[in-house]
């Protein structure tokens, strides 16, 4: 047989580890809130991100588009340099001659960096 106190200890001890229970309970909960709300801000935060970065290759697309078109109006205007050039009987300056070289390079590489950032922009989630 179990003395009163033994009883009372018991009983006491039985408590206790139900506390605790509950309080281990308890600090799950906040520690799953806790990491659940910070998961959330990480994620609208990699979508502002991500907004930002279709938004600057949007922006060079169309800057890339705006200098495409300025190099092809150079260079219309190079072909018009070069035909009265003919009719007069004249040589092109080589300055001219290269600045026609750079007019063909820049739309290459305008080309060229215009499909990747195409690319870039198919591979969004918005």
């Amino acid at each position: 047989m179990k003395t009163t106190i033994e009883r009372i200890f018991e009983t006491l001890s039985k408590e206790k580890v139900e506390l605790k229970s509950e309080k281990i309970e308890l600090a799950l909960v906040d520690d799953f809130e806790a990491e659940f709300t910070k998961a959330n801000k990480l994620v609208t935060s990699a979508y502002n991100e991500q907004f930002k970065i279709e938004s600057a290759i949007q922006e060079m697309l169309n800057k890339y588009d705006a200098a495409g078109k300025s190099y092809l109006k150079a260079n219309a205007r190079y072909q018009e340099i070069e035909q009265a050039s003919k009719d007069l009987g004249v040589e092109v300056s080589g300055k001219l001659k290269a600045s026609k070289k750079a007019i063909s390079e820049a739309l290459k590489e305008i080309d060229s960096a215009s499909r990747e950032l195409l690319k870039a922009k198919k591979m969004s989630f918005v």
